[in-house]
């Protein structure tokens, strides 16, 4: 799949530590690095490239790298950083280096590589992180995260919004209405991308009272995941836990059926037709089955809005529907520019 080229990201920044700090604190005596610097170029030829410069300094440091994948918030020890796993995971921790003296390092990560942080032969449709790390004395400091999209296909759409033309974690644009590549993830309503919206997550019966849900697993024993629903978990690009990119969001009910409304007939060709080129990716039960339900047949997305809606079709066509709180199920997400 080719990249579309998003843009070229240059990152700089200087970062002081002192002994016996928390890591990640920012502090200007006593500095760990004289520079420590991260660029990230994203390529019209499928590839992102790293280079970390780490330049002069005091202390035992025996490690500087990159921690790269889909999800906010990676660090080297989380159990979303495992590259080596038969399960899909988020990130990985690559371009390691042993830190000796000025030292400089660049890895490229290309679509066909399977140092691609998840593993797969090409990247998702999706937003991603990276951040630098340096190791010294066992504690391990972070520089700010940064966000970028190596795939963005993009699309105008009503009310002059542009419009993601891919659903989020697709691995392409829907080339028919059945195609696999193209159905993304199921988030159920109004998670981050924490790794429950992959369809062969594993499943929990236990509610979180919280906004942040145990990460990775996907509710499945009833018809919310939060035991009160928090409704602005997603709403705007603000949400609390939205899982498009800065600038961002899930498109509103209205937003949909304006869209619904402008198709004539509102019918699984039309949809796939249209400029959204959306494909039949059906949902995930709420009962937490590893295979999508009514998946070629069915097209079902959530809206931002609080009370919880999507829009959905049927075998009698197309239409928009209100479903209530049922925050368990998961459907596929796209996400709309601001």
């Amino acid at each position: 799949m080719k990249m579309k080229f998003l843009a070229t990201i240059f990152f700089l920044f200087v970062i002081d530590f002192a002994n016996a700090q928390v890591p990640g604190t920012r502090i200007i005596n006593n500095a760990l690095f004289s520079k420590f610097s991260l660029s990230v170029t994203v390529n019209s030829t499928s590839s992102i490239t790293f280079n970390i410069d780490a330049v002069g300094g005091a202390g035992q440091i025996t490690e500087v790298g990159v921690v790269y994948g889909i999800a906010k918030g990676l660090t080297t020890t989380s159990i979303l950083c495992r590259p080596s796993a038969t399960t899909p995971t988020f990130g990985s921790r690559i371009a390691t280096i042993s830190y000796s003296a000025a030292t400089s390092t660049t890895l490229t990560v290309l679509s066909t590589s399977t140092t691609n942080s998840q593993g797969t032969t090409t990247f998702y449709v999706a937003p991603y992180y990276a951040k630098l790390y340096a190791i010294k004395n066992g504690q391990t400091y972070y520089g700010p995260e940064i966000e970028f999209l190596p795939n963005w296909p993009t699309t105008p759409q009503t009310a002059g919004k542009i419009w993601v033309q891919a659903n989020l974690g697709a691995l392409n644009v829907a080339t028919s209405s059945s195609d696999g590549n193209s159905f993304g993830w199921y988030y159920q309503w109004g998670k981050p991308t924490d790794g429950h919206q992959f369809i062969n997550s594993p499943v929990t019966g236990n509610l979180t009272s919280g906004d942040t849900p145990t990460p990775g697993v996907f509710y499945a024993n009833g018809t919310i995941w939060q035991s009160t629903t928090n409704t602005n978990l997603w709403n705007g690009v603000n949400g609390i836990n939205n899982p498009c990119p800065s600038g961002w969001r899930l498109p509103t009910f209205a937003e949909w059926t304006s869209f619904i409304n402008s198709l004539s007939p509102a019918k699984e060709s039309t949809v796939y037709s249209s400029s959204l080129k959306l494909p039949a990716q059906g949902g995930r039960d709420r009962s937490g089955t590893q295979s999508p339900q009514y998946g070629n047949t069915n097209s079902i997305y959530w809206s931002a809005d609080g009370n919880v809606k999507n829009w959905d079709h049927y075998s009698g066509g197309y239409q928009t529907e209100i479903v209530g709180n049922q925050t368990a199920y998961g459907a596929a997400v796209r996400c709309v520019q601001n």
